[in-house]
This record gives C-alpha cells, structure tokens and sequence, in this order.
C-alpha cells in the first residue's frame, strides 16, 4: 500500500503543472524596480508603450507564454530592435516576467480620444498618400497596420508633433550597419536640379530615391554635385500648431487601435 501511495505522488507530480512562484507578489514588486531600471525608456511607465511596444495587455505577440517572454528578456529581438538589455539573473527573468504579466491583468486607462474621429481625421489629413493601413495607402513612410501594437500613445503623439525626433529605424528588419529604410537624403545635381527623398536602394555608382509625390529618382553619383544623407530628420510635416487638442487626442486614439487591443 505504502508504495502504491508513493507511485501515486511521484505520479501526480508528473501529471500536474509545477505551481510557479513566478506571479508571487514578492515578484511582482521586485520586477517593478527592475523594469524601472531597465525597460521603461522603451515601453513606458506601467508598460504603456513609447519607442517600444506597450505591455500592459492580456496577449503580447511575441510573448504568447512565460517561456517566450523569458527568452525575449534573456536576448532580446535584434531583428526588431531590441538588444539584449543586460545579462540577467534567473530569479530576475522571473521576476520581470511577474510584473510584465501583472500589467495585462490591470485595467488600461482609457483613451484620451475618440478613435471614430480620428479615423475620419487620418482620412481628411490623407495620412494614406504616405502609410499603408491593411493593405491600403502609400509606401514612402512606415506602415501602421499594426502600430498600436507596435508603439505606445506617447510616442506617437511625438511622432505627430516631432517627426524627426521619433524615427522607426529600431522596427526595421537589419539590413547592414547603418541602414535605414526611411532615410531622407537631398542630392543637388552638377546642373543644379535637386531631388530630396526616401532612399530605397544604393551602390557605389548609383542611389535611389523616392519624392514625396511618389515619384522614383535612379541618380548616377557621377553626375551630383551634393548627397547629403539626413538620419536625424523625416520627409513628414508636423502637425504642432495645425490640430487642436482634442483632434491631437483623437487621431492618437486611431493609431493606438491599429492591430487591435489584445
């Protein structure tokens, strides 16, 4: 009997998932200060987003389970920009994985907008000409089909305000050092014509740009007199001064709904 009793515990303990201490309140906490030190440059206070995607939600896309998010903090993602922050301890990937889980059990605050609005406003602004919306719009700027996943309210207010001071270099897939899929760059040719655009390809004889109208420029070196490449500035204007408030509001409302609030 002892020994049935015995294989019945050994089998239990194999059948039944560990009870993790994982989301223990100690944990919670002690992945707070964590996080304070070391992620909320990226994905703001309380996980609301910024230059890094928001956390405070049920679902995360690359995180599905505690594993994955243990991984992700472990070596971060290179190809969407995110480094490996520093080596962490086991106890404190548990930790972090604690607190990051605790946010998506919280209420998120409500939008400051209304997104019905800023759906009509992104139409009115032609946001379009310039952005792909599931499947929809122009190809010279970033796409949003998922930018409400991928940035937080904050950050894309900035972006709406300060185009230059918010660029989207760190989602980009890497394409050498250096490379960057939105760079403006403004040639003056040796007849004094100039062109300014996106670049969208380049060698050592030839660089190619894209204009704010779409238009596609194949320019040989040779023949420039100036090419001057812009990494800290956007072909986008910005909006400070031409919205109200309230529409500023509104438009961010849309924008952090694109993807859906998981």
């Amino acid at each position: 009997m002892k020994q049935l009793i015995r294989f019945g515990v050994v089998l239990l303990a194999i059948v039944l998932p560990r009870v993790s201490g994982a989301q223990s309140a100690a944990d919670v906490q002690a992945g707070k200060v964590l996080f304070g030190h070391l992620c909320v440059t990226c994905h703001g206070f309380d996980g609301a987003g910024g230059a890094g995607p928001p956390l405070n939600r049920a679902k995360l896309v690359n995180a599905p389970d505690d594993a994955a998010l243990r991984t992700i903090i472990a070596d971060g993602i290179p190809s969407r920009g995110m480094p490996r922050v520093r080596r962490t301890l086991d106890s404190e990937q548990r930790q972090l994985v604690a607190y990051v889980r605790s946010l998506g059990r919280t209420a998120r605050p409500a939008s400051r907008g209304d997104a019905k609005k800023g759906t009509e406003l992104y139409a009115k602004l032609n946001c379009a000409a310039c952005h792909i919306v599931k499947g929809q719009g122009g190809t010279l700027g970033p796409e949003l089909t998922d930018i409400g996943v991928q940035r937080g309210p904050q950050y894309l207010r900035q972006a709406l305000l300060e185009p230059g001071a918010v660029l989207p270099n760190s989602t980009l897939r890497v394409q050498g050092p250096g490379y960057s899929e939105f760079l403006p760059v403004r040639v003056v040719m040796k007849d004094g014509a100039e062109v300014r655009g996106i670049r969208v390809n380049e060698d050592l004889f030839t660089i190619q740009l894209r204009d704010t109208s779409g238009k596609f420029h194949s320019i040989r070196k040779s023949n420039a007199e100036v090419i001057r490449k812009e990494p800290n500035a956007s072909l986008m204007p910005s909006f400070a001064g031409k919205m109200s408030e309230a529409e500023l509001d509104d438009l961010v409302a849309y924008l952090s709904n694109l993807g859906g609030l998981q």
